[in-house]
């Protein structure tokens, strides 16, 4: 087998180990599925013809499910996280919980702490209701948008000046 190849297999066999402790059930059933995955390895010629077929076969998703199932339920325990043995499902409980109150808490700011957007309209529209600023304000929008349109018809009325020439 190419040492590509067996260094793609032990990786994924080693991802089991590195995250959890695996009881002896658990090993049997890693050891056969890798018993499998490893008569595919031997018939490829080199790893990038091995990932391709394993991602198309069916052992990839027996790899996926045996993931699933040890990290859900037949966990004797995490190594490396330093969670306790049998918290797993705590732990992420505890993590789905956290994340739905973080979003209840943002909701709950953002509805009480207006946006400096909302404080600057605000600002605008009382300054819009004083008679003269209100005048004002009206005034030098159109000024704005009159010069506005005049630099964008000038620059296509030079443009034109400018081909015809």
């Amino acid at each position: 087998m190419d040492e590509y190849i067996k260094q793609s297999i032990d990786a994924r066999k080693n991802a089991f180990s590195a995250a959890y402790e695996i009881n002896a059930e658990m090993q049997k059933k890693i050891d056969a599925l890798f018993v499998k995955i490893e008569e595919l390895g031997t018939t490829c010629k080199d790893v990038n013809e091995f990932e391709a077929k394993f991602a198309a076969s069916p052992l990839n998703q027996q790899y996926m499910d045996l993931f699933t199932e040890i990290a859900t339920g037949s966990v004797v325990g995490v190594s490396g996280a330093g969670v306790p043995k049998g918290k797993v499902g705590k732990m992420v409980a505890g993590s789905l919980v956290g994340g739905a109150v973080e979003g209840v808490v943002d909701s709950a700011v953002h509805r009480v702490v207006p946006t400096r957007a909302a404080v600057h309209q605000k600002a605008y529209d009382a300054a819009r209701d004083i008679p003269v600023v209100g005048d004002a304000i009206d005034v030098s929008q159109k000024v704005g948008y009159a010069m506005h349109l005049g630099k964008l018809f000038g620059s296509r009325k030079k443009k034109k000046e400018e081909e015809e020439e």
